[in-house]
């Protein structure tokens, strides 16, 4: 069971080793005494193998309120938290007319997001994020109307939301962006309607700045890392998430007796590459070749396997998906059927039950679920309540 609002004590440490890099190199994402990543009483790259956008944010906070590297973490998650929490009830009280709607609404939001702030660490950002924008872009059409001015600067802070959450943790985010996507591409091909494709192509825009903001930061840190120290030597100094890492070890999920032993941890993918190429730099561009590799033999040898190990990550997202979505499969039958919303919903649920699929279906994963499958619930107690009104 977790401890509420504790992040990894790794995690931690890292900020801690970004706080002192910075301080000394005056340069963000550079650490100093990262002992979790072997950089002990040296310099390294920050964030190493993890998205860089708490490395950067939490030093931050730590600076400028001189508070320790450990309260800024608690302050940083617990206030996005809160602002997410506070954002999505405002456009639920906003948006929504159905005094049942906004009762369990505000129930779903703040049981969701307060787990969500319990969990903390950068996995909540999976189920803040799409917590606090569903509401608003579910129901996008009351919106409309409104000047063409406020639309455009609603939509620029979607997006710097949506860059914000991806920076912090990768993916978080992107669950909207595909929501609106396909339900833009809907109206495109079904209604001649070219306007929310206009209205997503300016949601990117700030993501877009905000990427390559990051990327100059990240150029930085790796010029002054090759310039003053030898971390080349020891770091892939790319700032490269590991994809294969995760999905290999995931193989592991259902420790099947007739397959070959994979255990879902960290470590044994580490000592797996390690066994096959005992000079790769871990989390380089060739580590994740070695293991991608190792996932497709494991695949290609274990065909039978791998499909058991799929379906039973499907089951248990799908679990969770009826559990957070409870009464809402009794409006969804009972409901005249509304297309665009299903579109919008589904999209996301989707993106999100992917990802546990992909790598693990843990509940951390998951929380971008959570959040979409109740506020669905919650979309289809407004148009079973607006139909009875105009019915009545």
């Amino acid at each position: 069971m977790p401890q509420p609002l504790q992040t990894m004590p790794c995690r931690v440490t890292g900020y801690e080793a970004a706080y002192e890099g910075l301080n000394i190199s005056e340069t963000y994402l550079i650490a100093f005494n990262d002992i979790c990543n072997n950089g002990k009483n040296a310099f390294s790259p920050a964030a190493y193998t993890d998205y860089v956008g708490s490395y950067i944010y939490i030093p931050i906070i730590s600076k400028i309120f001189g508070s320790s590297i450990e309260n800024s973490t608690i302050y940083f998650f617990l206030i996005y938290g809160l602002f997410c929490i506070l954002l999505s009830l405002i456009g639920l009280f906003r948006l929504y007319k159905s005094k049942f709607a906004k009762i369990y609404g505000s129930f779903a939001i703040i049981s969701v997001g307060f787990l969500c702030i319990f969990i903390s660490d950068t996995y909540s950002f999976y189920g803040l994020t799409s917590l606090a924008l569903i509401t608003w872009w579910s129901r996008f059409q009351k919106l409309e109307n409104n000047k063409i001015k406020k639309i455009f600067i609603f939509c620029l802070l979607t997006g710097l939301i949506i860059a914000f959450s991806n920076s912090v943790r990768g993916h978080s985010g992107n669950d909207l962006l595909v929501s609106i996507f396909f339900v833009s591409i809907f109206l495109l091909y079904n209604k001649k309607i070219y306007k929310r494709v206009i209205i997503f192509s300016i949601i990117l825009i700030p993501i877009f700045i905000f990427n390559f903001y990051l990327k100059n930061l990240q150029d930085k840190a790796k010029t002054y890392l090759i310039e003053n120290t030898n971390a080349e030597e020891k770091y892939d100094l790319n700032y490269v998430r590991a994809v294969w890492h995760n999905a290999y070890y995931s193989l592991g999920y259902l420790q099947l007796a007739d397959t070959e032993k994979i255990e879902p941890t960290d470590v044994f993918s580490v000592k797996k590459a390690q066994e096959i190429d005992p000079y790769v730099k871990l989390f380089s561009k060739e580590y994740e070749n070695v293991l991608k590799m190792e996932y497709f033999r494991f695949v290609k040898n274990n065909p039978l396997s791998f499909l058991k190990i799929i379906l039973a990550k499907s089951a248990v997202v799908f679990l969770y998906f009826v559990i957070f979505f409870n009464i809402g499969i009794y409006f969804l039958f009972k409901n005249k059927f509304n297309i665009e919303n299903f579109i919008f919903f589904l999209s996301g649920i989707t993106f999100n039950g992917l990802l546990g699929v992909a790598t693990e279906p843990n509940y951390t994963y998951l929380l971008g679920l959570f959040s979409y499958s109740s506020l669905y619930s919650v979309s289809l107690i407004e148009d079973q309540n607006t139909e009875s009104f105009k019915t009545n």
